[in-house]
């Protein structure tokens, strides 16, 4: 490429030069030029054309030395640039001018500048994700992504350290991003930096990680080197900030602290040598309890761990897996977990090495990958936030107080939030696998055969009551009673039911809501009066809930306890009195052919509730979700009832897109009942445009044992526009009477189960459920592809 006849050089800025471009990356220049001699717009054209001739997004500054020191005064990406400033081309003299102008401009403003890159760092911090630990990583702006390397580049440039800077686990941590980066590049073909789930399977290939467990092994060395970043990066930072802003001023205050071995100096924890209950000369766990008493200071107090602290908490965990643990040792353990900043300890421990070394059974989870769409975080990372949440519950949730109160200690339920995924990985049913390795780790720690068992129980059961509140029928004795049965006793429903909630809120908002909370506090009630009473419990006074709904509803005078009682008992535990009201005013003034009763609630930001009320007959699910899929409204959770009096009661909360019309959605349900509305061929024709890139594969469970009046059909997959309306229709096509549906979307998953019988009202017979699993697939593949 040749250079213009003028003065000019040209400057690698930004990733070009770090020596760091990716194959999309943009490539940055600064060109240099001498005032008296600057170069024509030919000149610079016939520089820059050529490149991006060649396809590079090139972004480039011209500034004479001077203009570059005066605009890296005002502008924080022209500072970091001429940080890291190489020449590519050009004279010498120049990039010298500017190098002499960059060291007197540092000598005089570094202090300014290295204070205004810890606040924009640690403004990015408190926007992003952390790349260590969530599933779907940014490798460049997240927490412990290639960002905060910069920064800690930039920070040793204005100190004078040379480049690169950091211990070398830091450096080869970073290096390995970028060889991610690089062939996440390679794959979608342009700037992109977050490894989305999708396209980890394609950039694990790239990188030769073949295999099923390809993902697995490319986003746990991801992971692992983003912990490193981010732990190294902040160490690392800590010691720059203090060698250019200078350290905290000491005080000389030395606090020491229950139990004894730790102080607080300076408003930083310290160990203390010389105890006699931690010395590894008397007891070869010494180190090792001082170490856990450390973190669960860390874990009470909130306080930063000394630099030589840390780096002797290092070399302590730099040992062989432990046999079998004390008494101390599990003590200070469980008050890591009960404490307020228990996250920031589990992640240190972490981050030193501490886990493999208490619990060998971490290592197949570290940094592993979730693959459920609906978790945020990785599967350690998860246990983590799951114990954190149990301390939230029960000190903001009064409820959960009370619950926790009547099961008595809590040991049991930490060590079931820190092991309920350990089984993730095995390659079988994760809560079976979970509950194998937890009574080995659990044997090791020393719990006598009593506690282990209540442990295991938790562990093998802990999706035990969501997934029955969510997809079983509670008004079956058979449901209750089996949940009964394989928990054993009361204080063992309050502790999952405590667990329960703590996961689902660690999990995330898309798979945990009120809803489901409401449904998990009704099934556990149930449970509880089964094993403290003898008997699942009877309704509550029906009279006295008919009572508030007609003195708030006077159209319903007369009228509530009569509805009340054609729904089934479950009905009332879902929604509050108001509610029910609103759903009765339906049932009150019930359709005649051709018609259907509707509320349509839009509660803002694209959700709503919509509520139909119709003749009992098979097709009218269909119908309705029909309609609902022409709007491209997308069903969260639904439940369905049908009445003694022959009406069908459907209740959906909704996503909407922004450009739905409410009374139209309303307007098209009247349509679809009465006739003036071919809601199966308009469906065909937009679902076509809708269709999803992927072909949407049923897999349709039928389970004939699971009630004792109708079938059980569970019908799993990705969810798409139109799906509940393909398998609502599957079930008309063969005139079965749906007696129970419920609803439930997991992120882009869904699990709809139904509860059917055959038009005779008998459970389905082996041929039936044959022929149903083939109607919803061929209505799923002729409507969605496939």
């Amino acid at each position: 490429m040749p250079l213009p006849r003028s003065s000019v050089a040209v400057l690698a800025v930004g990733g070009y030069g770090r020596g760091e471009l990716s194959p999309h990356s943009d490539v940055d220049l600064l060109i240099l030029v001498d005032d008296r001699r600057r170069p024509s717009p030919e000149d610079l054209r016939g520089l820059l054309y050529p490149l991006w001739d060649a396809g590079f997004q090139v972004g480039h500054a011209v500034c004479s030395p001077k203009e570059a020191i005066e605009r890296a005064r005002g502008d924080l990406e022209a500072a970091t640039s001429l940080l890291e400033a190489r020449l590519v081309a050009g004279p010498v003299g120049l990039m010298d001018e500017m190098t002499g102008r960059r060291r007197r401009w540092l000598e005089r403003d570094g202090r300014r500048l290295a204070r205004r890159l810890l606040e924009v760092t640690a403004e990015r911090h408190l926007r992003v994700e952390r790349a260590g630990w969530v599933l779907a990583p940014d490798l460049k702006q997240d927490v412990g992504g290639l960002r905060d390397l910069h920064a800690v580049g930039w920070l040793a440039a204005v100190a004078g350290w040379p480049r690169p800077a950091g211990r070398p686990e830091l450096v080869r941590a970073g290096e390995l991003l970028l060889a991610v980066r690089e062939a996440l590049h390679g794959q979608v073909r342009r700037k992109t930096d977050r490894v989305r789930a999708d396209l980890q399977p394609a950039v694990a290939k790239a990188l030769g990680l073949d295999g099923p467990d390809g993902v697995d092994r490319l986003m746990a060395a991801v992971h692992t080197a983003a912990r490193t970043v981010e732990y190294l990066a902040a160490v690392e930072t800590r010691t720059l900030a203090e060698r250019l802003l200078g350290g905290p001023r000491r005080s000389g205050l030395v606090r020491r602290l229950e139990p004894g071995g730790i102080r607080l100096e300076d408003g930083l924890l310290a160990v203390d040598a010389g105890d006699p209950e931690t010395d590894p000369e008397t007891d070869p766990q010494g180190e090792v309890l001082l170490a856990m008493r450390l973190l669960a200071a860390r874990a009470r107090t909130g306080r930063q761990i000394a630099r030589p602290t840390l780096t002797w908490l290092e070399k302590t965990f730099d040992r062989a897996p432990l046999e079998a643990w004390s008494e101390p040792l599990r003590t200070a353990f469980l008050t890591v977990l009960r404490g307020p900043e228990a996250v920031g300890a589990c992640e240190l421990l972490d981050h030193v090495g501490g886990w493999v070394v208490l619990l060998p059974e971490w290592a197949s989870v570290r940094g592993r990958v979730q693959h459920d769409p609906w978790h945020r975080y990785t599967v350690d990372g998860h246990a983590f936030a799951a114990a954190a949440e149990v301390s939230r519950l029960l000190e903001q949730d009064e409820r959960a107080a009370r619950t926790a109160e009547a099961a008595g200690d809590l040991d049991a339920l930490y060590l079931a939030a820190i092991f309920h995924d350990i089984g993730k990985g095995s390659g079988e049913d994760h809560s079976v696998a979970g509950e194998l390795l937890t009574r080995r780790a659990l044997a090791r720690m020393g719990l006598d055969a009593d506690q282990v068992e209540e442990v295991a129980v938790l562990v093998r059961h802990h999706l035990l009551l969501v997934e029955t509140a969510t997809r079983r029928d509670l008004d079956d004795p058979s449901v209750v009673e089996g949940v009964a049965s394989a928990l054993g006793s009361p204080r063992r429903v309050r502790l999952l039911h405590l667990l329960t909630v703590a996961d689902g809120l660690a999990t995330g908002p898309a798979a945990w809501n009120d809803w489901k909370g409401t449904l998990v506090a009704d099934l556990a009630a149930r449970v509880l009066h089964v094993l403290e009473r003898g008997a699942p419990p009877s309704p509550g006074d029906p009279a006295a809930l008919a009572a508030r709904i007609e003195s708030a509803r006077p159209a319903l005078a007369g009228q509530a306890a009569r509805l009340l009682a054609t729904l089934p008992d479950s009905y009332v535990s879902t929604l509050a009195a108001g509610e029910v009201a609103d759903e009765l005013e339906l049932l009150a003034d019930p359709p005649g052919p051709g018609v259907v009763r509707h509320r349509v609630d839009p509660s803002g930001d694209g959700h709503g509730l919509v509520t139909v009320c119709a003749a009992d007959r098979p097709g009218t699910l269909a119908r309705t979700t029909g309609v609902l899929a022409l709007h491209r409204v997308s069903v969260l959770r639904a439940h369905v009832w049908s009445t003694s009096a022959g009406l069908a009661l459907q209740r959906f909360a909704v996503q909407a897109p922004a450009t739905l019309r409410w009374q139209r959605l309303g307007a098209d349900l009247d349509a679809a009942w009465s006739g003036r509305l071919a809601v199966e061929a308009r469906l065909e024709r937009k679902a076509r445009d809708y269709r999803p890139v992927a072909p949407v594969e049923p897999d349709v469970r039928v389970l004939p044992d699971e009630s004792a009046h109708s079938t059980v059909v569970e019908v799993r997959a990705g969810d798409a526009l139109g799906l509940l309306h393909a398998i609502a229709a599957a079930l008309g096509d063969l005139d079965l009477d749906v007696r129970v549906a419920k609803i439930d979307t997991l992120g882009d998953r869904v699990v709809d189960t139904f509860y059917v019988r055959s038009p005779w009202g008998a459970k389905l017979s082996d041929e039936q459920a044959d022929e149903l699993t083939l109607a919803i697939r061929h209505r799923a593949t002729r409507l969605l592809g496939g």
